[in-house]
């Protein structure tokens, strides 16, 4: 299945790369070649989103989000550069296009679309929940952002949208994914989706995890979000067998976003050194999973604008390897959300005794750790160090993923105690240069980078 499955994405790729190419030859008879695809099926589109949103999630907004919050390292080239907080609104160009053109939210309407009107409703779910999941990122990652007269052919110039209306429209988005994904199995959907195959179960499950974080998020703003979010979380993902993940290969094409980047951009991003010390000093097994020891089996972080070219790589055999499958949305996150929604609303100790057993067994059996490898935690703990124990602890297993940004604005944990220069850490990412240049309504701050989103208000 699983061969089938990267055989149909490389096709479908190279399909859709073979309708967007322009014509080097015209005229009657070339122009009605019958052998030539003229309209790309509404699940073949669905392969195209799936692998665009791979390439997006993991790829530059990934690597600016893992410098700022230390995971990484920039060392080199213009990544040094980004490493110091020196972003022009440029770089964000592209991540801006995937997001909403072709293989973004434009691709994804159209499946929608197409599926409404073939009554083909686990198809359209399937497409509510990539468009939840790319929109709720966009959202959390520059604050308010066009969407509710986006993809729309007939306004070139949408308007901009708050965060939280956004992020409000995302939940009721699920809640009708949810509905449409257990309308009934069409046969043909399943090899389309890599990511469950399209087990309504298990899309449900990860459907109130998604929600879960959305409202996390905004538990700064709202306490009584933790207790919503706590609520969804108790339906979320249960197993790291069904964490909602890439799906990647040892075909060109088909490779892990970062194992890509590394092999064209080979040494300009390593490993940041608060996370390095921060394993360490917990003697964390994690540290040899996550990165490839040097010539003397040892581990060095870059620290913020020291730009070290000895730090450590990614593990080739893990998170750097070829057919490495990130989790986008997983269990452990689910577990961390609810641990952290149980201690916010009076349930420390109850808090304490999840976060130790997402840690062992669960984290540990994830890796193929030994037993009582990694730490534990008192459960007698309260108030912020509780609080710390349980974000660190999140920031450790959320390795390469984004959410931990909006984790640390909205818990101030992981404390860094060394940043670039001195300076505070970014807050928000900045729009693309071409909304700047050709959209009259995207916001323009005095500091863009240092903008608090909505629900980052403190």
């Amino acid at each position: 299945m699983i061969k089938k499955i990267f055989s149909l994405m490389t096709c479908v790729i190279l399909i859709m790369a073979l309708v967007g190419c322009g014509d080097f030859l015209s005229g009657p008879d070339l122009d009605n070649d019958p052998n030539r695809p003229t309209d790309v099926p509404a699940e073949s589109i669905l392969v195209g989103v799936q692998v665009n949103s791979y390439g997006v999630l993991n790829s530059h907004i990934n690597r600016t989000v893992m410098m700022w919050m230390q995971q990484m390292a920039g060392v080199a080239q213009h990544y040094s550069g980004y490493d110091i907080y020196n972003q022009t609104p440029s770089q964000f160009a592209a991540a801006w296009f995937d997001i909403y053109g072709g293989g973004g939210l434009i691709d994804l309407r159209t499946i929608q679309s197409r599926a409404a009107d073939d009554n083909k409703r686990v198809l359209a779910g399937i497409a509510k929940m990539w468009e939840a999941l790319l929109i709720s990122y966009t959202a959390d990652l520059w604050g308010d952002v066009p969407y509710f007269q986006a993809a729309n052919p007939d306004i070139a110039q949408p308007k901009y949208d708050k965060q939280s209306e956004v992020h409000n429209a995302i939940l009721t988005l699920i809640d009708e994914a949810i509905a449409d994904i257990n309308a009934g199995q069409e046969a043909p959907i399943a090899i389309y989706d890599f990511t469950y195959g399209a087990n309504a179960a298990d899309w449900t499950a990860a459907a109130h995890t998604l929600k879960a974080r959305i409202l996390l998020n905004w538990a700064e703003v709202d306490p009584g979000k933790y207790a919503e979010a706590m609520a969804e979380a108790l339906l979320g993902i249960s197993s790291d067998a069904n964490n909602w993940s890439t799906r990647h290969s040892e075909v060109a094409s088909e490779e892990n976003a970062w194992w890509q980047f590394e092999s064209v951009r080979f040494g300009y991003v390593r490993a940041g050194n608060y996370l390095v010390e921060l394993l360490r000093s917990d003697n964390d097994p994690r540290l040899a999973v996550y990165f490839e020891p040097d010539a003397n089996d040892e581990f060095h972080g870059s620290r913020p604008g020291e730009f070290f070219g000895d730090a450590n790589a990614l593990n080739l055999g893990t998170f750097g390897a070829k057919d490495w499958n990130s989790d986008l949305v997983s269990w452990f996150e689910n577990e961390f959300i609810m641990a952290e929604c149980e201690l916010a609303t009076g349930s420390a100790g109850v808090a304490l005794i999840r976060l130790n057993d997402v840690i062992q067994p669960g984290l540990e059996a994830k890796f193929g750790l030994a037993a009582n490898s990694l730490p534990r935690y008192d459960t007698a703990l309260t108030g912020d160090a509780a609080l710390a124990a349980i974000m660190t602890e999140k920031y450790k297993a959320m390795f390469l993923n984004m959410q931990i940004w909006s984790d640390w604005r909205r818990t101030g944990y992981p404390v860094f105690n060394e940043t670039s220069g001195g300076k505070p850490i970014p807050r928000r990412l900045l729009y693309s240069q071409d909304e700047l240049n050709i959209n009259p309504n995207t916001p323009v701050y005095s500091d863009p980078l240092y903008q608090h989103v909505e629900n980052d208000p403190n």
